[in-house]
């Protein structure tokens, strides 16, 4: 969820809670403002009638009136408080109901005692407050559309460094000699952000620089002392004087620089892959380049007796670096001959959406998903380093492919689901 709209759904409902009980606040508050001014002239009605008595010694005429009724009942009380209530008449002629506000009080006229009632309609009085609650919501309405339009181009304008520099991130690349360019802003915040980011950014590319040239370096230093192992190794297995004691010596020496050897490519090949070296994406033809790879592993399989099984669909584009792809498939083929019986078999699937290598062999010992760690491995040959499926591990994770390792039925499987894969 977008942090703007993360924003509106937390502040709108709080906005409208407070404005819908600050309107009902608001109209009870002027309903019983509009009361008491209307009990006021209640208030102005009592002294006139009570002063119309003492002058004249006379109740003054009783009415009827459509807003005031004004009328006297006798009683025998001598003590009477002054009573203000609320009813509803039902008025014949506009066949509705409308409220009434009343004052009862006792009138003295030469000892006889009556209860004078006036009534004044409060149909006005609703009226105006209905009125003026409906132009105050209208007003909260409209000032909730323009504060709700603003925010949200207020708000866009507000965060528009943070999304340039969120697109900076996702288009930076250690490899790439261009500076990441980051949007001024008069913001603290944001200042503090961008001033992070080019700090890290700076350091990570120097810490990936650092470490580039230390593989490059140690892969280099390493080969060149390799190399010259071998060469004396050559040199002293072509002496005279051997014996055989001497030659299997050499031999497992030789052995071991070439194993150190391979170790220390494969190691290289995994850090380059892991510091993005392969940058280079492009669609590659996945169909033809494992057609070609399974043709040049056929004179190993006849050796071993294996039996190839193919169903590979044409044209099936792989976005990818084209080493990484040409690494991950010799990898799974290789792996598949290495780990099998004689006379066993492998089968090879190949779709727009999958790529599948399933070969006979012996069950594992270890979970599965575990020998896809670094030198994780089940052959006790010298010639495995246990780095073929961790390579290939690797590649999958940097594409977003999903791969699994399963044994079942007596069957190795290795999948790798593609995720953009791109028909012919």
């Amino acid at each position: 969820m977008k942090l703007i709209a993360k924003y509106n759904r937390v502040t709108i409902p709080i906005i409208i809670g407070i404005l819908i009980i600050s309107s009902v606040s608001y109209y009870l508050i002027l309903h019983r403002i509009l009361i008491y001014q209307l009990d006021k002239d209640l208030r102005v009605e009592q002294r006139e009638i009570i002063q119309h008595v003492e002058e004249t010694g006379q109740l003054p005429e009783t009415s009827d009136y459509k807003d005031q009724q004004i009328f006297f009942k006798p009683t025998e009380r001598k003590e009477f408080k002054d009573q203000y209530s609320t009813e509803d008449i039902y008025n014949k002629r506009e066949d509705e109901v409308e409220s009434f506000r009343r004052i009862d009080f006792l009138v003295n006229q030469d000892g006889q005692y009556f209860i004078a009632t006036v009534k004044k309609s409060q149909q006005e009085t609703e009226d105006i407050v209905r009125l003026i609650l409906t132009v105050t919501l209208l007003i909260i309405v409209i000032l909730l559309l323009i504060l709700f339009i603003s925010n949200r181009v207020l708000l866009r304008k507000l965060w528009k460094p943070f999304r340039n520099t969120l697109e900076q991130l996702n288009q930076f690349s250690f490899s790439s000699k261009n500076k990441i360019a980051l949007q001024k802003t008069d913001i603290d915040e944001f200042k503090e952000l961008n001033q992070t980011v080019l700090f890290m950014t700076q350091k990570v590319t120097r810490d990936y620089q650092a470490l580039k040239a230390f593989t490059e370096n140690a892969s280099h230093e390493i080969q060149t002392p390799l190399a010259i192992i071998k060469n004396k190794i050559e040199l002293l297995s072509q002496s005279e004087n051997l014996s055989e004691n001497d030659i299997n010596v050499l031999q497992s020496v030789n052995e071991a620089a070439a194993r150190l050897s391979r170790l220390n490519q494969s190691l290289l090949l995994l850090a380059k892959i892991e510091n993005l070296q392969f940058a280079n994406v492009e669609s590659v033809d996945f169909s033809y380049m494992l057609n070609r790879y399974l043709n040049n592993f056929d004179e190993l399989a006849h050796a071993k007796g294996l039996k190839i099984f193919k169903a590979i669909e044409d044209r099936v584009f792989v976005k990818m670096n084209e080493s990484l792809a040409e690494i991950l498939i010799s990898n799974i083929i290789s792996n598949a001959m290495k780990h099998n019986f004689a006379g066993g078999e492998i089968r090879v699937e190949l779709t727009s959406k999958m790529f599948r290598v399933s070969n006979s062999g012996p069950q594992p010992h270890m979970e599965t998903r575990e020998l896809f760690g670094r030198f994780k491995k089940e052959s006790t040959s010298g010639d495995s380093l246990g780095l073929g499926l961790s390579i290939v591990k690797t590649i999958t994770d940097i594409y977003g492919f999903e791969i699994t390792y399963l044994f079942t039925d007596h069957h190795h499987v290795v999948e790798i689901i593609f995720h953009h894969s791109i028909p012919g």
